[in-house]
């Protein structure tokens, strides 16, 4: 079962198995989500202070509403004396990125530490043993990536169960493989993302926890979803049966449309058993029709 509750007026905290998702997302405004138990936050919006507590930032692409507040996130990180940030980014957003970088060390003439991973699609970055992070290519801009959190292990091989354990250990001395591999998706994050190959991955097919976009749904605007390469409700429908994970959670919805419309469609769209475990990131218990969205405890 789902627990929600608010942080603020703002950000929204969601109880999802063994992880809270943390964030605010709205189409053209802001974008961030931390999962605070994997020491991780997806883009970076204006850095919102709850970021600040995440080691790890992952960045899908370069528009402004998910990179504003990087540096920020990685001066103010340095500020209050914590763990240098690690930025996870597209390739050929690097140089760009150290540019950015580069000037505000002189601008408030100090040297901010951080470190920067270039990603492409396919690469998983293991931040230890048994936890990494893998990219994967999204349809947005040119380079634009999402990231998969991949829990790492060594499961034994069907062929050795049963098998006494110091004969196990002796095989293992000797060279032997007898465990393979296992990388299990906990958390994928699409960020924006139009319709496309990357809904076949099987980090998105089998995540528990699908953070994905749904930016439009009025029926009329199908062309403007694609010229923006962002994602219809149509498509998403399309998607959904799909998917094995055990919790999606809908974000970018735009402010034209508003959540509680945005759900009203989903529902008229999709059958009630494969919306179950779907739920929208911004779902405020005071959002309204007519493309507005009220934050909770607003006017109260």
């Amino acid at each position: 079962m789902i627990e929600k509750s608010y942080l603020t007026q703002r950000f929204a905290k969601l109880k999802l198995g063994a992880y809270h998702v943390i964030g605010y997302s709205m189409a053209g405004e802001e974008t961030v989500v931390q999962v605070p138990e994997l020491n991780v936050t997806f883009d970076v919006g204006r850095a919102p202070q709850f970021c600040l507590s995440s080691d790890y930032l992952c960045v899908g692409h370069g528009h402004m509403d998910h990179l504003a507040g990087l540096a920020y996130y990685l001066s103010q990180k340095n500020f209050q004396g914590m763990k240098p940030g690690t930025v996870l980014l597209p390739e050929d957003l690097v140089p760009h990125v150290e540019k950015l970088l580069a000037a505000w060390r002189q601008i408030e003439r100090q040297h901010t530490p951080y470190e920067i991973v270039p990603m492409v699609g396919g690469r998983l970055h293991e931040l230890r043993r048994d936890f990494g992070i893998r990219a994967i290519d999204t349809h947005h801009v040119s380079g634009s990536i999402g990231y998969s959190l991949i829990s790492i292990r060594e499961k034994l091989k069907p062929e050795y169960f049963g098998r006494p354990a110091e004969e196990l250990a002796q095989l293992k001395a000797a060279g032997e493989q007898i465990q393979y591999r296992l990388e299990v998706p906990l958390v994928t994050y699409l960020g924006d993302t139009g319709f496309g190959p990357v809904f076949e991955h099987p980090d998105v097919i089998n995540a528990e926890t699908l953070l994905v976009e749904c930016t439009f749904f009025e029926s009329d605007h199908i062309q403007r979803a694609k010229a923006g390469k962002h994602l219809h409700v149509e498509q998403l429908v399309r998607v959904l049966p799909r998917l094995n994970c055990k919790n999606i959670i809908l974000l970018h919805v735009s402010r034209r449309t508003g959540i509680k419309r945005a759900k009203h469609i989903l529902r008229k769209l999709a059958h009630e058993e494969t919306l179950a475990n779907v739920h929208f990131l911004m779902d405020f218990e005071k959002s309204k029709d007519g493309g507005e969205m009220e934050a909770a405890g607003e006017g109260s």
